[in-house]
């Protein structure tokens, strides 16, 4: 055996040592027999490399399988070469604009799990259920939640070409050019059904809390409107950060934390305006697509205001990712902070369970989630005749 690849089998045995051992990793405690799972890598990768019937290229080898290994784990992980972690330095997030969809990692796919009404996403066609499969040159199966967003972002008014599997059509691939833009529509809808007022929420980032405090108190002054029904269904822009105005809603002072690992709180996150409330009841209605920030207010609003949670369990996006150099200049994006509750409730993988389950029916999404929203009013409204009953008696 040649000293390069020697040295290639005990630098991946390594790597593989430190991931199982929970060094960096955020859920995964010590492993147990962690240096022997290290030894039967490094015994795969030489097998591979003496057997297999025709030439491997062994740096592609390992390079798969670090993907692998860390793709596995959640949204967030993912190897980075040295040039991938040049990028991702160099690629701040800020300013930049989007075609139109929000998307959650599936698998090895991108789901697109929103569509601004009017982007050019929406105008190509592009619907929730779809899956992103490649953007640009690259193909979004070994990226982090993240990277496939950044990749996807971009300076106003310029394009990106992704291959999209439409759900309506087959999962038919369908390649298109779409230009970014800035986001047009409001971050948020407040309407009144059946004597409750429904606040959806489509962008925690955007949504300015003096605003929608006016009409929420426009709403409670209407008669018979008692209950606030807070709509996080396919909310996934934003991260808990983006939670504290509307947390207000339910609590004032400290509401989230982000601690490393050893349990040190790195952020605090805090709503100090005792200003806006809602003078009744509240719930929360959430499905598969509720994820970050609108994972937080679901988990802070149960904590500290015992607020009922309809729906169905959220994604699980309940961690912060952080990017750890190798001495080769690679790296790795791992979950490395967790967020919690000042309580101590996370989410993060296992996501928000509801208090009562509630599936909609129909014969698409828009009918689905239509009806899904229907039952949910008319239990809230069961809930205050019974209670009107008990009081009355």
């Amino acid at each position: 055996m040649n000293a390069g690849r020697t040295t290639l089998l005990v630098l991946s045995a390594l790597v593989v040592l430190a991931l199982l051992s929970g060094g960096v990793l955020l859920r995964v405690g010590a492993a147990e027999g962690s240096p022997g799972q290290a030894v039967l890598f490094a015994e795969v990768l030489s097998l591979v490399l003496d057997h297999y019937v025709d030439p491997v290229d062994a740096e592609r080898l390992v390079r798969g399988a670090y993907e692998g290994m860390l793709g596995g784990i959640d949204a967030n992980g993912a190897y980075l070469t040295a040039e991938e972690v040049e990028t991702w330095r160099d690629d701040a997030p800020a300013d930049r604009a989007g075609v139109g969809i929000v998307v959650l990692k599936s698998g090895r796919t991108l789901q697109v799990v929103n569509v601004e009404a009017d982007s050019s996403a929406d105008r190509a066609g592009v619907q929730v259920g779809d899956h992103v499969r490649t953007v640009g040159d690259e193909s979004v199966q070994n990226l982090s939640l993240e990277q496939a967003r950044r990749l996807i972002e971009g300076k106003v008014g310029s394009t990106v070409r992704i291959e999209v599997l439409s759900s309506g059509e087959g999962f038919r691939p369908e390649e298109m050019e779409l230009v970014r833009h800035a986001k047009r529509t409001r971050p948020y809808e407040l309407t009144v059904r059946a004597g409750t007022a429904v606040l959806a929420v489509s962008d925690l980032e955007r949504l300015v809390v003096a605003d929608l405090a006016e009409e929420l108190d426009d709403a409670a002054s209407r008669r018979g409107v008692a209950r606030l029904l807070l709509d996080l269904r396919n909310l996934a822009v934003g991260d808990p950060r983006a939670a504290s105005g509307l947390s207000g809603l339910f609590a004032s002072g400290p509401v989230l934390e982000l601690k490393d690992r050893a349990g040190q709180v790195l952020d605090t996150v805090s709503n100090d305006d005792t200003t806006f409330n809602w003078p009744g009841s509240i719930a929360i209605l959430v499905n598969g697509a509720t994820a970050g920030g609108a994972e937080a207010l679901a988990a802070v609003a149960r904590e500290r205001a015992a607020t009922e949670i309809f729906g169905e369990e959220t994604y699980g996006l309940g961690a912060e990712v952080r990017l750890f150099e190798l001495s080769n200049g690679a790296g790795l994006l791992l979950s490395g902070a967790l967020w919690s509750t000042t309580g101590g409730s996370s989410w993060n993988v296992d996501g928000v369970e509801p208090d009562r389950v509630v599936h909609g029916e129909g014969r698409d999404l828009e009918e689905v989630q239509d009806d899904q929203l229907g039952r949910v009013l008319q239990l809230l409204e069961d809930e205050t005749v019974s209670e009107q009953r008990r009081k009355a008696a």
